[in-house]
């Protein structure tokens, strides 16, 4: 969210919500759909519509650059819950290694008088002020350096923290996502509990009435502004991971019969209940600075960084598992060596995270998650997506899809939503994005180089450029019978035999693939007694290895 819109919330909160609706939802309830019908990962799933099988690829691609950088985030929160259990916190004052002349303390900075005088002083030199939080995060924890190719050495302390962090990921995940629910069951639950009470304790500080009425009082006029739909829109995909091929690859590891559809209407609420409940936590003040405030403040601080690295293992966890499901499915061969092909894959995402220890590291990391895994390329794939599953694979068919796994009649009306609105939205969110566009900057206010918008440019075209590239790949290369227009028509449509409503026997068997159905889901039986009666012999999923009928 962009300073800017910061100074809107509730109107902030109010676009959150229409892009929640028009976008979230349906992308959210067709992409759980399709992986839980097909039984297979982002890239393999687009057997439904072999034209744009790209986007399955841009799919894993947007996971690639998520695993890139998220446990750099994890490890940053891990030395903050451990800075959190010292005597006296090190941001809250000034008298440090790290800490320079321009350094103030909250307390300093409460006080207009104080601050006004040091202004005034640094101002002949040109300096400004800065808090001591500030400092103990660019200072201390990052030894950030002033340019984004002044990479200077590595902050020692984090590279073991990043290695640990990939070390849980990996134990979490090694023996596959269906015994690792233990360990996402705790990374999910744990972390309301550690919200409902910090939200109790905010609620209790004084100024809190005015906090919420900030924070829900919507100003109306501000709607008008494009930069409120911009943040709202992108932040809204990125919150929910639409577009990583994450919820097809979760999807797939369901039993046939799993009820999906309520399945994702309570994530999407819970999920978006979790985005309100954490703003209204955080929008008071800066978290580490109102801590140094509380009674038992350690107490306070670790069980908000503690929060803050359970939810970043679990959403590390999730991605990786959808990144590396594709790569089973591409490559069923590695399925025999899970264990290591997976502390392989890990260890490479550490080495790639290594430059993002360093002192530019926060630089890169900045440039990843704003040009590589979100923004206009998580737009662009999005839209494709939406576009080829309903309208190749078709609207109609996900509903029937539906009533034959669950026997949901679902409205028409869906179609309108899947078909019509949802795609348009995205579209006109990638045209804002594009229209307003805002360099990168320096924490000074100073815009990054140029030649790392390009890089940044690089990075978003990874995800994007190789939808129309597949395409043409398809239609030169993969199908040459007939003339142009027959090639689209049969690489756009589904294969009759995938097509829902027609008596068939199991769809996955139908494309020569064995159905490798999942044992674990969010809020269903791991035992599914008619998954078990209509498919006896292979209800296992083949990608946990050491699991047997």
């Amino acid at each position: 969210m962009s300073a800017h819109t910061m100074l809107f919330a509730g109107t902030f909160l109010v676009a959150y919500v229409i892009a929640f609706s028009l976008i979230i939802i349906p992308t959210f309830i067709m992409e759980v759909t399709i992986g839980q019908y097909i039984q297979r990962g982002a890239m393999e799933v687009w057997v439904i519509c072999p034209l744009f099988k790209g986007v399955g690829i841009g799919n894993v691609v947007l996971s690639f650059m998520c695993c890139s950088y998220y446990c750099v985030i994890v490890a940053w929160a891990i030395y903050y819950m451990i800075s959190s259990f010292a005597a006296t916190f090190p941001w809250e004052n000034c008298d440090n290694w790290w800490n320079t002349i321009q350094c103030i303390t909250t307390k300093q900075n409460s006080n207009l008088t104080i601050v006004q005088e040091l202004n005034s002083n640094l101002s002949g030199v040109g300096l400004q002020t800065e808090t001591s939080v500030q400092q103990f995060w660019e200072r201390r924890v990052l030894k950030q350096s002033d340019t984004f190719f002044e990479f200077g050495g590595l902050q020692l302390e984090l590279l073991g923290l990043l290695f640990l962090a990939w070390f849980i990921v990996y134990i979490a995940l090694r023996k596959g996502i269906t015994k690792a629910r233990k360990f996402v069951y705790f990374c999910a639950f744990s972390p309301y509990v550690l919200l409902i009470v910090l939200l109790i304790r905010a609620l209790t500080l004084p100024g809190a009435g005015k906090g919420l009425s900030y924070y829900f009082t919507p100003n109306f006029t501000k709607l008008v502004e494009t930069t409120v739909w911009r943040d709202a829109g992108t932040q809204v995909l990125y919150s929910y991971g639409v577009g990583y091929g994450t919820l097809t690859a979760l999807g797939s590891h369901n039993s046939f019969n799993q009820n999906c559809f309520r399945d994702s209407f309570i994530t999407c609420a819970i999920n978006g209940g979790t985005s309100i409940l954490a703003g209204v936590g955080l929008v008071f003040q800066a978290y580490p600075e109102v801590a140094s405030n509380l009674p038992v403040k350690q107490v306070w601080a670790v069980l908000f960084f503690f929060m803050i690295v359970i939810l970043g293992l679990d959403t590390q966890v999730c991605i990786l598992e959808g990144f590396f499901t594709a790569l089973e499915d591409t490559f069923p061969a590695i399925r025999r060596f899970k264990s290591v092909s997976l502390a392989i894959t890990c260890f490479i995402f550490f080495i790639i995270g290594i430059p993002m220890v360093s002192q530019a590291g926060s630089y890169w990391l900045t440039l990843f998650d704003a040009y590589g895994a979100s923004g206009i390329a998580l737009l662009f794939v999005v839209f494709f997506e939406v576009i080829g599953l309903a309208w190749g694979f078709g609207a109609k068919n996900i509903r029937n899809a539906l009533k034959e796994m669950i026997s949901l009649n679902m409205s028409i009306v869906w179609d309108i939503f899947w078909k019509f609105l949802t795609p348009i939205s995205v579209a006109v969110l990638f045209i804002v994005c594009i229209v307003k566009y805002e360099p990168l900057r320096y924490p000074t206010g100073e815009n990054f180089p140029s030649s790392a918008e390009i890089i940044g440019f690089i990075l978003a075209l990874c995800s994007m450029i190789v939808v129309p590239a597949f395409m043409v790949y398809y239609l030169l290369f993969r199908d040459k019978k007939g003339t142009l227009k027959e090639r689209v028509i049969r690489g756009f449509k589904a294969p009759p035999h995938l097509r829902t409503g027609r008596p068939t026997t199991t769809r996955v068997a139908d494309i020569g693939m064995e159905p490798k159905f999942g044992v674990i889901s969010a809020f269903g039986s791991t035992n599914d007694l008619k998954h078990q009666e209509k498919f006896p012999a292979i209800a296992i999923n083949e990608r946990d290895i050491g699991v047997h009928a």
